[in-house]
């Protein structure tokens, strides 16, 4: 399991923190309380807070802007929140993750040589909360990686051009290469490794047409399958190309595209699972803030 605390309800943008930490004028990250909540008839604790805040700010907390210093107590409150359901039911930390937790801060940076062993605990509670009760619910079926694979097919074009290329500095050796290449029956790898200037050097690459500069990608599609183009200008350099196929998937089935959209899919059913478990504990517990925050975050 990773033990990375990163994995939150409340997730801050690095535009936030950018702006907190770049940002002159008045500074919200003084002494004033922000913990005002009870969280099982116990207030919530000032100390925990500020500890929490000093390891995951990543910036002095006197540096933070006060909007973004509540963002960070409304993650705290989640963490306590999903900390305590874990104890409910019955998830433990074994010694063993705590110390591989407590090494894992410390090779990173981060100052948990004093952070309380309870501290650690908490935080490695709420992410086994959402490993063991609230991940295993989160299913994604065939029939919804169908539909936004189709989705995706009408917004993009799937026409792509498998090719060699040779970069010539001058119209002198570009019309070499061509002859070359045309004439004399050269391999256009062959002759592009002895006389192109780029890299690639006659490499064969698969690009899609619309990724590829309007001249060029024109070029390509008047290109029959096995033929070289004549010397064009581009860029200050002379390219030519030889067409190999068009439309070659470089997914074939779509299997790569199938996971990464499975893996989105569950990403996003696992943080609205977070986001509606959250809003469950926070109104059984009274929990005043994050019970406002989230539901204005549904308003929007």
């Amino acid at each position: 399991m990773s033990s990375c605390r990163s994995s939150r309800v409340i997730i801050l943008t690095a535009a936030c923190l950018l702006m907190s930490a770049g940002c002159g004028g008045e500074r919200g990250g003084d002494s004033t309380r922000i913990a005002t909540d009870t969280v099982g008839g116990q207030p919530v604790s000032q100390q925990e807070f500020e500890r929490f805040l000093s390891l995951e700010a990543g910036i002095p907390p006197e540096e933070l802007e006060p909007e973004v210093r509540q963002r960070f107590y409304e993650e705290f409150l989640a963490e306590v929140l999903f900390a305590r359901a874990a104890e409910r039911s019955g998830i433990e930390v074994p010694a063993e993750l705590l110390e591989q937790e407590r090494a894992r801060q410390a090779e990173a940076g981060e100052s948990a040589e004093e952070m309380p062993a309870a501290d650690l605990r908490r935080g490695l509670l709420a992410q086994l909360y959402e490993q063991k009760i609230l991940a295993p619910d989160v299913v994604v079926t065939a029939e919804e990686i169908e539909q936004q694979l189709g989705a995706l097919s009408k917004r993009t074009s799937r026409q792509f051009a498998v090719f060699r290329q040779l970069r010539a500095d001058t119209k002198e050796t570009a019309d070499e290469a061509y002859r070359r290449i045309v004439r004399q029956r050269e391999p256009f790898e062959i002759v592009a490794r002895e006389l192109s200037s780029a890299p690639d050097a006659g490499a064969l690459q698969q690009r899609a047409f619309d990724n590829l500069p309007q001249l060029i990608a024109d070029k390509l599609r008047a290109v029959r399958e096995g033929d070289v183009s004549r010397p064009l200008e581009y860029d200050g350099a002379f390219y030519l190309f030889q067409l190999e196929a068009r439309n070659r998937d470089p997914d074939p089935g779509r299997v790569q595209e199938r996971e990464r959209t499975r893996e989105r899919l569950w990403a996003e059913k696992l943080a609205r699972a977070r986001a509606e478990r959250l809003s469950e504990l926070a109104a059984a517990e009274g929990v005043t803030t994050l019970v406002t925050s989230l539901a204005a975050e549904r308003e929007r």
